[in-house]
């Protein structure tokens, strides 16, 4: 890991640990990489008592190494999961990642029985030539491992009872991309 990644993600797990202690009970977690860390979740769930817990260039291996501070601490009655795409972009494979994602799941299962998981699919990214694409962003990342990893994000809600949501249908163009409007550069969401 890089080391001006891992202080950046070390001051804000602490960041999270000092907030914990003056967070309520019952809140609705959103957990994941870049993609949940700008998203504006107060604009868009006004006066609901959300946690944004994104850590730009996450992993599924960083989050499962600060759930403690992330969720547990937390108790919170809802966790919105969207993870996996900064995975296949650092060259794990579709199985390592889905691998990791379920034991995400059943940490929290096993450490915050009562709390609901909502398991979001990983958004399209874009190969297209326009000019607003980087590919330097994109990089490995394809939408044949991305479909792969979420039919198998299907089975694993399936298999662990909990709520899968599809949002790579509704976001991706009739090319197979994420739709050119939607996007700043071929992976994050523009902010409408």
């Amino acid at each position: 890991m890089n080391p001006i990644y891992k202080f950046y993600k070390k001051t804000i797990e602490n960041v999270f640990t000092h907030l914990n202690a003056v967070a309520k009970p019952g809140s609705v977690v959103f957990l994941g990489d870049s993609i949940t860390d700008f998203f504006r979740l107060n604009e868009f769930f006004p006066g609901a008592y959300v946690i944004n817990r994104g850590i730009s260039g996450d992993t599924t291996d960083g989050v499962l190494n600060r759930l403690n501070e992330s969720v547990y601490q937390l108790s919170p009655s809802k966790v919105f999961l969207l993870i996996g795409t900064n995975d296949l972009g650092n060259n794990k494979t579709v199985e390592y990642t889905a691998g990791n994602i379920r034991k995400i799941i059943s940490e929290i299962k096993k450490n915050c029985p009562q709390t609901k998981i909502y398991l979001q699919s990983v958004y399209p990214v874009s190969r297209s030539k326009d000019r607003k694409i980087k590919k330097f962003i994109v990089r490995k990342r394809n939408n044949a491992d991305i479909s792969r990893l979420n039919d198998m994000l299907k089975i694993i809600a399936d298999e662990m009872g909990i709520t899968y949501i599809d949002v790579y249908s509704r976001l991706v163009d009739e090319s197979g991309n994420i739709r050119t409007d939607y996007t700043v550069e071929g992976l994050s969401l523009i902010h409408i």
